[in-house]
């Protein structure tokens, strides 16, 4: 579901199962297999990056995990 402030995607992946994606706050939930954690400041490029990664889980790994502060 896609709206004006808000996107959010299920995953057939076994490391991200869902993200959702705050446009105004920047905010990037991720539902991974330990929790579901949200990362800030995170740019959309950043986030439709991950949308198009055919490896979800290597995206993450790379590009996100240790680039960007997160609360539980």
């Amino acid at each position: 579901m896609n709206n004006n402030t808000h996107a959010t995607y299920d995953f057939d992946s076994s490391a991200v199962k869902y993200a959702g994606y705050d446009y105004s706050t920047l905010e990037l939930s991720l539902d991974l297999p330990t929790n579901l954690y949200t990362y800030t400041n995170v740019p959309y490029h950043v986030f439709n990056g991950l949308v198009e990664a055919r490896s979800k889980g290597k995206f993450f790994n790379k590009f996100i995990k240790n680039n960007f502060k997160f609360k539980k």
